[in-house]
């Protein structure tokens, strides 16, 4: 692993995890004959989207308006907007709907009554569900929402609804293989109960979220996959089951700024600008980073684990006890930390490097003015 050049927190990718995490889904949408959209969001980066390219994929889902138009540059033709429709974005729709074809989510009534008095060209449309999330969505049990959904967007003949779609985000808090498949077959049987009720049987049912992608091996009723987060993996997934620690293919490699023995803590420069601020509870403690072993070939799990337990906005302080991994750290030394969230750590470091040493691109390093360019 080439570290040499680094200065600074290095966000550090592993092309061969990433590439096996592809694979691992891939398989899995195969075996059960259903249709894997990726979510792009995770890793923004079109280097990254090229290793699914490999794998045959062609349909991926966003997070904005905006890394749709990133990622259409590059030539994907079939993208999901997963955010709720915002009216204001109506001409960026239309644009960029002349070169590829864009799924919009419409997540109430309202939007749709909006959205069917603007739209003067052909739009395929995806309804979004809330199976139990409480973020966005159309309730699971409120019928007649959905029902006067559809009837706005069917009151507009340019509009074609595709399907119903819901992301359980509750799935990520959960702490046990078993208390995520409950959550799962609940929110499958709920949002298929809300098609059942449409009377539309070819209503396509698409779910989005890594824990339930990553651990159900049955997919019966689903036509669709969206996770995003297994690309990387980071420690949330691996505290509730969903991955190995050999699964996590992202590290944020920081360097060692202080060393304070007599409180028994290291502190490095890697903070909140970096990690974000998402932790984690475990064994009722607030953590922000898990601190991995690293040598020349990558980073790897700890005989010890010894955790990021505080962060401001460039400082993260590791606590410690007894712990071979810090015994003999001095400032200037890298330590690798497994971020909680690595979505929202990919997002804030902006850049990747793989181990060689190789940079990758990102979408925050696009010029503003090129954002909505095709």
């Amino acid at each position: 692993m080439d570290t040499k050049s680094i200065t600074g927190p290095c966000l550090m990718i592993d092309r061969e995890k990433c590439l096996d995490n592809i694979d691992r889904m891939v398989q899995k949408a195969k075996a059960n004959d259903i249709i894997f959209r990726p979510h792009f969001k995770t890793h923004q980066s079109i280097a990254v989207g090229r290793w699914f390219r490999e794998y045959g994929i062609d349909k991926i889902t966003v997070s904005s308006l905006k890394m749709a138009y990133y990622f259409a540059r590059n030539g994907w033709r079939d993208i999901l907007v997963g955010i709720a429709y915002n009216p204001r974005e109506y001409e960026l729709y239309e644009k960029i709907s002349a070169k590829c074809r864009t799924l919009i989510t419409i997540s109430c009534p309202d939007s749709a009554r909006i959205l069917a008095a603007q739209c003067h060209f052909p739009l395929d449309v995806m309804i979004k569900i809330d199976t139990g999330y409480n973020r966005t969505g159309i309730k699971w049990d409120d019928p007649a929402e959905l029902y006067r959904t559809m009837e706005y967007l069917n009151h507009n003949g340019r509009i074609k609804i595709r399907g119903l779609m819901t992301h359980d985000g509750s799935t990520y808090g959960l702490n046990s293989r078993n208390k995520i498949m409950e959550h799962y077959a609940v929110s499958v049987d709920r949002i298929i109960k809300c098609r059942d009720k449409t009377g539309i049987r070819d209503l396509l049912i698409s779910i989005g979220d890594t824990p339930s992608a990553s651990l159900a091996d049955n997919f019966s009723g689903i036509d669709e996959i969206r996770p995003g987060n297994f690309v990387f993996y980071d420690l949330m997934q691996y505290i509730n089951g969903s991955c190995s620690f050999n699964d996590i293919a992202m590290a944020l490699i920081c360097p060692v700024i202080d060393i304070r023995p007599s409180s028994g803590t290291v502190v490095v420069h890697g903070g909140a600008v970096h990690f974000s601020k998402d932790s984690i509870v475990i064994n009722k403690k607030q953590v922000y980073g898990m601190v991995a072993r690293m040598d020349n070939s990558g980073w790897h799990k700890p005989t010890d684990e010894i955790y990021i337990s505080s962060l401001s906005q460039e400082h993260g302080i590791i606590k410690y006890t007894a712990s071979r991994i810090v015994k003999n750290i001095h400032p200037g030394d890298l330590i690798a930390v497994i971020p909680v969230h690595s979505c929202l750590t990919a997002d804030c470091m902006g850049s990747y490097f793989l181990k060689g040493g190789e940079s990758l691109d990102h979408m925050r390093q696009l010029p503003q003015d090129s954002e909505y360019s095709l």
